[in-house]
């Protein structure tokens, strides 16, 4: 860790995510729910392949398999990850409750992308949606230590704070994911500052080894402040 990351950018993370927790548990007071959106694979390589350019991330990730928990709109999108990883050749998955068969996409899932730096140019007949898949982050169609990779952006710690949900989604990461496969979990502030109550979830936990490395995006405010979590597993 650089003296600049552990004096500047942990704390600005810290408060970042904080401020950006506070907004989200207003919302849900008020029954707003969780919000989807489609971001482009350029904030992907952002946040958890070290802002890499897009030929060095698939290249990377050949002969692997990768699932996007709670995708949202993504498989859709012109410019997404999703659609990178499909047009490589890379078994490359997303899982949201979301994804239907005939789905339709209006002016305000449009407008969400725009703002979170997607081009907001749709596909409901995309290709390789067969690899878009309608289930929970608690129950992946997936066999015992079949996954290389997990990523996940704004789910985790942002709209799922509940430790009881928490640990039935990672022991389902920890079934499917294999022998030093990772789940990387975006954004969140310093897990030091992380306090469960729950003897399941912190027995789960142990079962993992947690790094976490400060993520920002320059002059791109679409990418917030905030720590990359991975989770790799033992």
């Amino acid at each position: 860790m650089s003296i600049l990351e552990q004096r500047i950018g942990r704390p600005i993370a810290n408060i970042s995510f904080a401020m950006m927790q506070g907004y989200i548990r207003s919302m849900q007071r008020r029954g707003v729910g969780m919000l989807h959106t489609a971001r482009p694979f350029s904030f992907y390589r952002k946040v958890f392949y070290q802002g890499k350019s897009e030929a060095e991330v698939l290249f990377r990730l050949r002969e692997k398999r990768i699932v996007d928990i709670g995708c949202g709109y993504t498989p859709y999108a012109t410019n997404s990850m999703f659609r990178a990883c499909h047009d490589a050749g890379i078994e490359f998955y997303g899982v949201d409750p979301l994804i239907e068969e005939d789905q339709k996409i209006g002016i305000r899932e449009r407008l969400l992308a725009r703002a979170t730096g997607g081009s907001a140019r749709f596909d409901t007949k995309a290709p390789g949606l067969e690899r878009a898949i309608s289930t929970t982050a608690q129950d992946l169609p997936f066999a015992d230590g079949s996954v290389d990779e997990i990523l996940c952006s704004y789910l985790l710690f942002v709209w799922i704070e509940d430790e009881q949900v928490l640990s039935d989604i990672l022991q389902e990461f920890l079934r499917v994911l294999k022998p030093g496969g990772q789940a990387k979990i975006y954004p969140l502030f310093e897990w030091r500052y992380l306090r469960f109550k729950n003897p399941q979830l912190k027995d789960l936990l142990r079962k993992f080894d947690i790094q976490q490395t400060f993520v920002h995006g320059g002059t791109d405010f679409r990418v917030s402040p905030s720590m990359l979590t991975v989770l790799t597993k033992h």
